[in-house]
């Protein structure tokens, strides 16, 4: 372990998770686990103190990264180092992260007038439990240690305090300093607790098995990344005559028009000004079915689909009498904006 003014590193090991519904949408991607101490729940009010991250790498090598200010006064500069290293990854999981702290980030860094880095997709675990299993109605809350407890981790942590708890002791750590006594147990104190929670964190993600993922995924937001370039698909709508998707463009923007000839074809609208991206592809009404014909995009995304139960012939089943089909479409989109990003990353203004 490696202790600095501002940060702790060390490397763990940990099962990697892996399953095929989740490498549909991360695989390529690469992930961190994020997770904040603060001085309270309000960013107008309250200070960032303590940040962790950890990347997983292959073999299940999970290196940890704490951030902690030691006085508040280099809340400013700890802030831009944080929010600097978790912007470079191409998906962030947290648990409550797109409520609390993500949003907690920004409005800090907006108030002490930093200019706040594009962050990456947010994977809120709490969120996709809570929507999208029945965990809710077996246990008694979702508190993040109640999931634990669940999933049999419970045994694996060490600290006993709580996100409150912890906010007090930076109190005293600072008191302590005041008066020039030794405020390590303090610090220490709230540094295994944070620490425990992006562990356990990142050994949570099989409770993954107990939910809709591919719907989750639909409604919360689909992350793409190829070449240095990602996006995020955020708004995903089978609409009347077609399927649209909207979201933002988070690394190395790009301009792109496509419109489609004769009213049939996809349209695509990149616009690197606003970072963001729209496209739709036309929808086929025939017997209850709601279907795209994939033989007539600008590139072939037949071959990813490949093995589909939706996909047929170069037609995709995108609803039928049962409702949407998630997966399929989820893949389908996923599909069709990878191969913008590989065939179109470096235009800046063309047409397809």
């Amino acid at each position: 372990m490696v202790v600095g003014t501002y940060y702790v590193e060390e490397v763990h090991s940990v099962d990697k998770y892996e399953s095929k519904a989740f490498d549909l949408y991360f695989s390529g991607c690469t992930l961190c686990v994020l997770d904040i101490e603060t001085t309270g729940l309000a960013p107008e009010t309250s200070h960032f103190v303590l940040g962790s991250l950890i990347e997983i790498k292959a073999g299940g090598e999970a290196h940890l990264k704490q951030y902690f200010a030691e006085g508040i006064a280099e809340e400013r500069q700890l802030l831009a180092e944080y929010m600097g290293e978790a912007s470079g990854y191409d998906v962030l999981l947290t648990y409550n992260g797109r409520r609390f702290d993500v949003p907690f980030l920004a409005s800090r860094a907006c108030g002490l007038d930093l200019d706040c880095p594009d962050m990456p997709y947010n994977f809120d675990l709490y969120q996709v439990l809570n929507g999208y299993t029945a965990l809710r109605k077996l246990l008694p809350n979702l508190q993040q240690k109640t999931v634990e407890d669940f999933m049999g981790l419970w045994p694996y942590r060490k600290d006993t305090i709580t996100g409150r708890e912890s906010a007090m002791l930076y109190q005293k750590y600072l008191y302590l300093k005041e008066i020039y006594e030794d405020p390590a147990e303090c610090m220490a104190l709230m540094l295994l607790h944070n620490k425990d929670d992006v562990l356990q964190l990142s050994k949570l993600l099989p409770v993954l098995e107990k939910a809709d993922l591919h719907k989750a995924m639909h409604n919360l937001g689909i992350p793409i990344a190829s070449n240095g370039a990602s996006l995020t698909a955020e708004k995903i709508r089978l609409e009347k005559n077609c399927l649209s998707v909207s979201g933002k463009q988070v690394k190395k923007p790009m301009d792109l028009v496509s419109y489609g000839q004769g009213g049939g074809d996809c349209t695509i609208r990149f616009e690197k000004k606003r970072s963001a991206f729209e496209v739709s592809f036309p929808l086929q009404k025939k017997s209850g079915l709601a279907i795209i014909d994939l033989r007539e995009l600008p590139f072939d995304v037949c071959g990813s689909m490949e093995g589909s139960p939706g996909c047929d012939s170069g037609y995709l089943v995108a609803s039928d009498s049962h409702g949407v089909n998630y997966r399929d479409v989820n893949s389908f989109i996923k599909a069709f904006l990878t191969n913008i990003l590989q065939n179109y990353q470096d235009s800046r203004e063309g047409s397809v």
